[in-house]
């Protein structure tokens, strides 16, 4: 008996088509679900670049106020003097800029003025001797009213920093008197504009610099 090629044929269609039915429908779901991974892993790096966007943008703001102090401790004629120096922040009130009042006035070695620094005994590594010790108590804070060796900055995006600073005699005379001084200053973000929240993982930036009278 002869075979029917095209009847036969036609079946064989039939029952292909059968065999393949919801495939496409199945392999857009797998596709989809790879996708969505790729999506997530995604996420997670833009994240990541924003975390690291601002942090580098406050450690930068944070490095800028260090230096702002330095610079204007060290142009000061017949440094160290009794006193203070003015620093505006750029908090307004009643149309005018935040004042600070940052003493200028030094101490003897080790501890020197202002901001408790660490010292062999109390630092936990050995490269953190002579920093800020932010664990201790703040200094008094400088207002337009009263004088202090910390204080509360504003910066021009609106987030704020406490500064803090500590000016050390390094080499007194026959006299006693020091012709050079260490100033160190410290700075870490509190709080972000719009938001009353602390800073809790916003890690300080140190600077120092010798100051010759």
């Amino acid at each position: 008996m002869l075979m029917q090629p095209y009847r036969l044929s036609g079946k064989l269609r039939r029952q292909t088509r059968l065999r393949q039915s919801g495939m496409t429908l199945i392999e857009l779901m797998i596709a989809m679900a790879v996708m969505s991974i790729g999506m997530l892993g995604s996420v997670g790096m833009i994240l990541a670049g924003m975390q690291s966007n601002a942090r580098n943008k406050n450690d930068s703001t944070a490095v800028v106020l260090d230096q702002e102090i330095l610079e204007m401790f060290a142009t000061l004629n017949n440094y160290p003097k009794t006193g203070t120096v003015t620093i505006d922040d750029c908090g307004l009130t009643a149309g005018a800029a935040n004042s600070h009042l940052a003493s200028l006035v030094e101490g003897a070695f080790p501890a020197g003025n202002g901001a408790t620094i660490y010292t062999g005994a109390t630092a936990p590594l050995p490269a953190n001797v002579g920093d800020i010790n932010w664990t201790a108590a703040a200094p008094a804070f400088a207002t337009s009213a009263v004088a202090g060796y910390a204080m509360n900055y504003v910066a021009c995006n609106g987030d704020t920093f406490e500064v803090r600073w500590n000016v050390m005699q390094v080499n007194p005379n026959a006299s006693g008197v020091s012709r050079i001084s260490l100033l160190t200053v410290s700075s870490r973000q509190t709080s972000a504009k719009g938001s009353d929240s602390g800073m809790l993982f916003s890690q300080p930036t140190t600077l120092k610099t010798l100051i010759e009278n």
